[in-house]
């Protein structure tokens, strides 16, 4: 069975919605399609790490009640700044919240795997942040998932990308810098600069990672 990201990647990593994110974001196609690859797991792992602690599952829960995957299918209206859940002002939010106001750091991370500088990763971001959250909560009303089963489902899909990279453990470790498992507030040392794991998983699914 394809796991989260693999199908994220399927989605917006290829095709014309690849075409339309690198138009959108004034990238490169190819280092926009290794800018997407680096910042998914990213992405599913710092909503892992806070749906590791009771409150910060809570909130993701709640949160979920506004992305339904109508956004999967509507990715010209998320370009555009509307379409579900408010598109990239949406998107922003959703970032505030996964990585606690250091977006420059993992930015800086992405940069380094793909070759997009750090301006058009920040424009990256907000798009695939609510493609995230609007594939999840499709997953949740699909399945019919509760609380658990959605934090449940977060930490084997992180396992999964760790199991694949074991460098980036260390790498999405990090995102969790106090270890409570809530990353809603300030993160401490976010990253850290140390992004060598990323390396093998981009080779590995795109067929050559930098």
């Amino acid at each position: 069975m394809s796991g989260i990201f693999e199908q994220l990647l399927g989605m917006v990593g290829t095709g014309n919605e690849l075409t339309s994110i690198s138009n959108a974001i004034g990238g490169d196609q190819s280092a926009t399609q290794r800018g997407i690859a680096a910042a998914l797991p990213l992405l599913l792992g710092g909503l892992a790490n806070n749906a590791q602690s009771p409150q910060g599952a809570s909130a993701l829960f709640g949160a979920l009640d506004g992305h339904d995957g109508s956004v999967l299918g509507d990715l010209a209206g998320l370009l555009g700044g509307g379409g579900s859940g408010g598109g990239l002002a949406d998107g922003a939010k959703i970032l505030g919240h996964i990585f606690g106001g250091r977006n420059d750091n993992v930015a800086t991370a992405v940069s380094q795997k793909s070759g997009l500088d750090i301006a058009t990763v920040m424009r990256l971001l907000p798009i695939l942040a609510p493609i995230v959250m609007g594939f999840i909560g499709k997953m949740r009303n699909e399945n019919s998932l509760d609380q658990g089963a959605v934090s449940q489902s977060l930490a084997q899909e992180k396992s999964v990308v760790v199991e694949k990279e074991p460098e980036l453990g260390g790498l999405l470790g990090l995102l969790d810098a106090d270890g409570d498992g809530n990353i809603m507030g300030e993160i401490g040392g976010l990253l850290g600069g140390n992004t060598s794991g990323l390396g093998s998983i981009l080779g590995s699914v795109l067929g050559g990672g930098k």
